[in-house]
């Protein structure tokens, strides 16, 4: 069963595929109109895409029910440090003006997609499979559920660094979520290292407080905490690593800093 992240990544998705298709039959209803293809070419030059996208296809309400998602994240996280409201409020806006932004660049690149297709004579499916399948720059519909989840466990790793602020240097940590087929080599080395502080957490695995394992990464360093405890699953991620090793799959990995470091 997806989680609420998962959930409202998902949704996100389909509302960016359902915009898409939109587009799609919008200028296909101008072929069937018989406009010809330099009419048609016009009509795209002239649109506001990031206003059409947004406003005219309801992009902005999707934009704002993924925004009271991060709500429901902050109400289902174990609260162990103080996180100011102006610190949230502009961790939110920002991931906010983000998606704001990406709409405007996808709309724009759907329309260079759409006047290809126009130009090629192209079918409605070939425009619209093309598209969907993120040709030219636009989003594919794992891509922008993968969007919107990384910018949610991005913002609660956030709001943990955050309430870390104020923790003695002496305060532990564990590396909390799912061990399962999908997780990543360094987040079943981070799981499986148990508590440390955030020192060490630094010095082993540069980066990984605020990054995690990286992209789309599900898991996120928290107190440690019988709550936080709860949620590690430390001898499920040494028993993977073991059987790793065992059919020499197994090698030391980086973490995401560590990659684009070099």
């Amino acid at each position: 069963m997806p989680d609420l992240k998962d959930k409202a990544s998902m949704e996100f998705a389909k509302a960016i595929t359902k915009v898409q298709e939109e587009l799609v039959s919008q200028v296909m209803e101008l072929r069937n109109q018989g406009l010809s293809r330099a009419e048609i070419l016009l009509v795209l030059e002239s649109l506001d895409m990031e206003v059409l996208v947004l406003d005219k296809l309801g992009l902005q309400a999707d934009i704002d029910n993924l925004m009271l998602t991060y709500q429901r994240v902050l109400s289902g996280m174990e609260m162990t440090g103080t996180v100011t409201e102006e610190v949230l409020t502009a961790l939110v806006r920002m991931d906010r003006a983000t998606f704001m932004s990406e709409a405007g660049v996808m709309g724009n690149n759907i329309k260079k997609q759409l006047a290809r297709g126009v130009l090629a004579d192209a079918t409605e499916k070939q425009i619209r499979d093309g598209i969907l399948k993120g040709a030219g720059g636009t989003l594919r519909v794992d891509q922008a559920a993968t969007l919107a989840n990384t910018a949610l466990n991005s913002f609660e790793r956030s709001v943990t660094s955050e309430m870390t602020r104020l923790d003695p240097p002496t305060a532990k940590y564990v590396y909390q979520g799912v061990v399962d087929d999908k997780t990543r080599d360094i987040c079943l080395e981070m799981i499986s290292a148990g508590s440390m502080t955030k020192d060490d957490v630094d010095s082993q695995f540069p980066g990984a407080f605020i990054d995690g394992g990286g992209f789309n990464c599900r898991h996120r360093w928290a107190k440690d905490t019988s709550v936080s405890d709860k949620l590690t699953d430390k001898k499920g991620a040494e028993k993977v690593i073991s059987t790793k090793a065992k059919e020499g799959k197994w090698k030391k990995p980086q973490t995401y800093q560590e990659q684009v470091s070099g």
